[in-house]
């Protein structure tokens, strides 16, 4: 009996060093350690492009099938001297890039959209602020106002936000441009924009957008952030 009690003993002496080993190994000793390592990436899905009046945009089908979170970005910009009355956007999730399913739908805003555009020559990628003919023209000079830039180029269009317009028709930006604009380059005062959570589940994201209005045209541009690994 007292052999079978000193098997049991030693038995459990090892299962609990064994054990100790194990959680030594397995549990960071620093918060450093304790923290999760992700690895993110951004992704264009669909460049800046127009949407005509009275047209449907289906864009482009992203698979986010290995991705363990997804955050789809999206930018309507009103570009259009008539009444915009105000575009429906889609997101469409799917399993295997068929069958469709609606996760959600938005609105965007109905107004008139006021333009002007570049004074610069010399604007270029970098700059923190755009120099306009007339700021004063609509919203450009409201701080925390998002407005367009319409490039020549379409692709090259990007979407800036006012911080402030100290200075007559110089406004200054939330963010540096990402590009140079030639001068003259048309602007737009209204870009709607949404961010959403897609689920964990579905394997393919995409994006419409109907343009029901008779009249006026948009632009629109999505992009998705993933969590590819941890």
């Amino acid at each position: 009996m007292a052999k079978i009690k000193s098997k049991i003993r030693e038995y459990w002496t090892v299962w609990l060093l064994t054990l100790c080993c194990i959680l030594l190994f397995i549990i960071p000793s620093t918060p450093a350690q304790a923290s999760l390592i992700v690895t993110t990436s951004i992704d264009e899905v669909d460049a800046w492009q127009k949407v005509d009046a009275a047209t449907l945009a289906v864009g482009t089908a992203k698979d986010i099938s290995r991705s363990y979170n997804t955050i789809l970005y999206i930018e309507v910009a009103l570009t259009d001297t008539d009444a915009q009355s105000g575009c429906d956007v889609i997101v469409e999730v799917s399993y295997a890039d068929d069958n469709w399913t609606k996760l959600v739908e938005f609105q965007g805003t109905a107004e008139t959209p006021a333009a002007s555009d570049v004074n610069d020559a010399s604007s270029e990628a970098g700059d923190a602020y755009l120099i306009l003919t007339d700021s004063a023209t609509g919203d450009f000079d409201e701080p925390g106002r998002k407005w367009f830039v319409l490039d020549g180029t379409v692709g090259n269009s990007e979407s800036v936000r006012t911080k402030s317009n100290a200075n007559p028709d110089t406004v200054t930006l939330c963010q540096d441009t990402l590009r140079d604009h030639a001068d003259t380059t048309a602007v737009w005062d209204r870009v709607d924009e949404w961010v959403l959570v897609i689920p964990f589940g579905a394997a393919y994201v995409r994006t419409i957008i109907s343009n029901t209005d008779a009249d006026a045209d948009v632009h629109f541009t999505t992009r998705i952030s993933k969590v590819k690994s941890l």
